[in-house]
């Protein structure tokens, strides 16, 4: 492998903090930080608000609650009459607690909820919020059926990743595949949010990219000083020009994300810039030891973005993996860093919109995103929680991920798996809540070796003025997600009679609806819910992809049917 190919990945556990579960018609209490002053009574507040505007079904009711004396008990009533009671016992200061809700038991029609909290000397606070019950039905379908149910809301979606990889810097075969491979990237599989990585040995008076690429020094001496930090001056607060060699960055934006803008654009969508710091080798100086030293190469990246490209990026990544042993940074640094370059930022006129932390295991994060929260003012900046899949992705820690990205507001992203297949992708949006999603390299020839998962297209260059450009085993059933399920669409409940056909379902911000299922065999299904239409019906299976189905035309309150040879993905999406 080249350029992509990482040090081997090593792990560092850090503390998570503890989830207690309680079950009363089941429900979980989670335990957070302590994030409050002393208080006289309790604070307490429905979490989701948003999504119990209009509800049907089951639906999960989270209560965040906070006391310096710790919380005792959470009641959930509606119209008074008592839903159910959660005792937090030991008690503790922060909490969040869920219930779940059948809203069958009360008729459709407007209602009030009433969240109740206890501290441990008895002191109570009620906060109310009125709901809307809207019950189809079927509101719990059986059988082979899917029930589609708009009233209740899940997370928007942003857009689907890549990282900036594609061979350009290997390939003989670049200029000759490169429009093809961008055509394809964009229009067939649908990425739309590019990985801009840049190395931390951009500051550095000399500029080895530049020599490395103009052969005075091989790739092996360039490989050696990529993330070579050597200090612009003394001062962070003064920027010198000539101690940033920002190459290897314009390299790719000019290689890959001015094209793939420039096609997004035609489609009258945008390319989602998320610029990813990487620091996988050590110096004398680092910037994780000054957080006012990391600001400022911060500010220094946007300015120059912002000056010889006319932009700046929608995220910024603070650093990759920064549990390894290459980067090793610690939570706490993450958080500094943070608030540093937040605050540098909005000095200079800039937004901060900051993705943290990309942990390499999925099981660090809540940790390191708890530290960010007990950082003073550092959650302010971040706008998405990350994490990569590599180990620790169990449903217990997403779950911890989902639900602290639910109490303070954010979106979630899985940001890499070498070998992430549509089943993660699956269990990622639905228990993760993900907005984001990545595999990896957008694309490299085949001297990288087999098709592992580890890029989107393979591409092969031993005939450089014929290059053939294939879509990875594991991107065909991505595609299926991908292309159809756009930023701004927004995840609706999905109800299955049938877990062998598992749904997910959307509503494209053009108010088209979008349904993937992902069938574990062969079979026959119909889905009800959709509006009035004509829908596109495609599949894929391990032996086929992307098969069009006839269209199926639906009027108000009939179903639509669908089937599938064999186990894969299905999509039904509305014309």
């Amino acid at each position: 492998m080249k350029y992509y190919t990482r040090l081997p990945k090593t792990f560092a556990f850090g503390l998570i903090v503890a989830i207690a579960t309680t079950f009363v018609t089941p429900c979980r209490a989670y335990v957070g930080p302590n994030r409050s002053a002393a208080l006289s009574s309790p604070s307490v507040s429905f979490l989701r608000a948003k999504e119990l505007g209009r509800v049907s079904g089951k639906v999960s009711v989270a209560i965040h609650s906070n006391d310096p004396s710790g919380i005792s008990r959470v009641d959930l009533l509606c119209d008074g009459t008592p839903v159910g009671t959660i005792p937090v016992s030991p008690s503790i200061p922060d909490s969040i607690v869920y219930f779940a809700w059948d809203t069958a038991s009360v008729a459709n029609g407007k209602h009030n909820l009433q969240a109740k909290a206890f501290n441990s000397a008895g002191a109570q606070t009620s906060v109310s919020r009125p709901v809307f019950v809207r019950n189809f039905p079927i509101a719990s379908p059986s059988g082979n059926v899917i029930a589609l149910n708009p009233y209740v809301k899940y997370q928007v979606m942003r857009g689907w990743e890549a990282t900036d990889q594609a061979g350009q810097l290997f390939s003989p075969a670049w200029n000759n595949y490169k429009d093809a491979l961008f055509d394809s990237a964009v229009n067939d599989l649908g990425i739309n949010r590019i990985r801009l990585e840049i190395l931390s040995g951009i500051e550095n008076p000399v500029d080895y990219f530049a020599q490395w690429r103009a052969g005075q020094i091989t790739e092996s001496q360039y490989n050696a000083k990529r993330y070579e930090i050597i200090n612009d001056d003394a001062d962070p607060n003064h920027i010198n020009s000539a101690g940033f060699k920002f190459s290897q960055l314009d390299s790719s934006i000019n290689n890959v994300v001015l094209p793939m803008k420039q096609r997004l654009a035609a489609r009258g969508e945008r390319l989602w810039v998320n610029l990813n710091y990487v620091d996988f080798g050590s110096s004398t100086f680092e910037h994780k030891s000054s957080p006012a030293e990391y600001a400022e190469f911060v500010l220094a990246a946007y300015q120059h973005m912002q000056s010889v490209f006319g932009f700046v990026p929608d995220t910024w990544e603070v650093v990759l993996e920064p549990d390894t042993s290459t980067a090793n940074w610690s939570a706490g640094q993450v958080a500094a860093a943070i608030k540093a370059a937040g605050d540098k930022l909005v000095a200079n006129g800039f937004t901060p919109s900051f993705t943290a932390p990309s942990v390499t295991s999925a099981a660090n994060a809540p940790s390191y995103i708890d530290q960010i929260s007990q950082t003073s003012g550092a959650m302010s900046y971040v706008s998405e929680f990350s994490y990569h899949r590599y180990t620790g992705a169990s449903t217990s820690i997403l779950q911890q991920i989902s639900d602290r990205a639910i109490l303070y507001d954010k979106r979630v992203g899985m940001l890499e798996w070498i070998g992430a297949d549509y089943v993660a992708l699956h269990q990622d949006i639905k228990q993760g809540r993900n907005s984001s999603w990545q595999q990896f390299c957008l694309a490299g020839p085949i001297s990288w070796g087999p098709d592992s998962g580890d890029r989107y297209y393979i591409v092969d260059d031993t005939a450089p003025a014929n290059p053939v450009i294939t879509m990875g085993s594991k991107t065909r059933f991505l595609t299926q997600y991908f292309k159809f399920i756009r930023e701004g669409s927004r995840r609706i409940q999905a109800l299955s009679g049938n877990q062998n056909f598992d749904p997910v379902g959307f509503v494209n911000a053009n108010g088209k609806y979008v349904v993937v299922v992902k069938a574990g065999s062969g079979g026959s299904f119909s889905i009800q819910g959709l509006p009035s239409g004509t829908y596109g019906i495609t599949y894929t299976t391990a032996n086929e992809y992307s098969v069009a189905l006839p269209d199926a035309s639906v009027t108000t309150g009939q179903s639509l049917s669908a089937s599938i040879p064999a186990f894969g993905v299905v999509t039904i999406y509305g014309r």
